[in-house]
């Protein structure tokens, strides 16, 4: 079963990489360009090069990975044992909601400024969406 699991979250994650309409940079690496530091929220995506599991919640309807500037699906992978960070930025509302089979537990809403921490001590695909703005915002963790 867990074979079949981490077989379909590889398919998952390689539809999402090939996605061309979010303007990510895909799953790992860095991004086009654009410096290390806090991610791209432009078309483009930054460069990304942040700590593996930093997500920004934007100032916008998005989340950007801090690692690799990938955004809207937000997609990054940890360790088993590793922490995923999302972090607040600009004035709307916005939560950290899990959804699928794999889950961890949801933030509440925040405004403003905040971090949101989960530690994840499973492997699996953990995929989570914002509660305020659903398919608009989504991102998934992958844990090896």
């Amino acid at each position: 079963m867990r074979l079949r699991t981490a077989a379909i979250g590889m398919l998952t994650l390689a539809s999402l990489a090939s996605c061309g309409g979010y303007g990510g940079t895909g799953m790992y690496g860095g991004g086009g360009g654009g410096g290390g530091g806090g991610g791209g929220y432009g078309g483009g995506g930054g460069g990304g090069g942040g700590p593996v599991g930093s997500v920004t919640v934007g100032a916008g309807i998005q989340f950007v990975s801090g690692h690799n500037g990938s955004s809207n699906a937000a997609v990054d992978t940890i360790s088993v044992g590793g922490t995923a960070t999302w972090t607040w930025t600009g004035s709307l509302p916005h939560s950290v909601q899990s959804v699928g089979s794999a889950s961890f537990a949801s933030s509440g809403t925040i405004t403003g400024s905040g971090t949101y921490a989960v530690t994840f001590t499973e492997p699996g695909t953990y995929q989570y969406d914002c509660a305020v703005h659903g398919q608009l915002m989504t991102g998934t963790i992958v844990v090896r």
